[in-house]
């Protein structure tokens, strides 16, 4: 199974990716976490993660060791990913679960060590911004990924979107969900 973890808005480049890959993978086992739709599902760890998991928390990682891959599509604001994305990341990458530091099951030996990511991402500006930053936008969302065992990790993005006219954003749209559609 593949779930696809969106945190874009509703509209523009992210949700056209998102749409595109989702009608892609039409014939595939998918489930769609659309991180804007369920907000109020996300939870804030007031007490960290010192609190019993809730039933939605245990349904959305049950959805997530069922999938063999995690496609992750999000913008960029500030080199980082959305605060959506985090939430998310921080409900669901739950000690004992994904991880463990107690039983020594995190990096290499991670309780998801045996799933693949896809990270899709878009960014306003250069290429060059992001790269003299580290690819940041990526990073943090790759560090948690090594941290519950994937390694495998794919990385796809599109830049310059605040100087690309509407018909060459659908261009680079088309050919970045062709490239992730082959490494899936």
């Amino acid at each position: 199974m593949i779930s696809i973890i969106y945190a874009g808005n509703q509209s523009g480049t992210c949700y056209g990716i998102f749409k595109l890959l989702t009608q892609k993978l039409e014939n595939k086992e998918k489930y769609i976490f659309n991180l804007q739709l369920i907000k109020e599902d996300i939870l804030i760890l007031e007490k960290g993660y010192k609190h019993e998991l809730t039933d939605k928390q245990n349904k959305f990682i049950n959805i997530i060791n069922q999938s063999d891959t995690l496609i992750f599509i999000y913008p960029l604001y500030w080199l980082n990913m959305p605060m959506l994305l985090k939430g998310f990341i921080d409900m669901t990458f739950w000690p004992n679960e994904a991880f463990s530091f107690k039983n020594k099951q995190y990096y290499k030996n991670g309780l998801w060590k045996d799933k693949k990511a896809i990270a899709i991402y878009t960014i306003g500006g250069s290429e060059w911004f992001n790269l003299l930053n580290l690819n940041l936008g990526y990073r943090v969302l790759k560090y948690p990924l090594n941290l519950v065992g994937i390694s495998n990790i794919k990385k796809f993005y599109i830049d310059q979107l605040n100087r690309s006219n509407r018909q060459s954003v659908n261009k680079k749209v088309n050919s970045l969900v062709e490239k992730v559609m082959k490494s899936i």
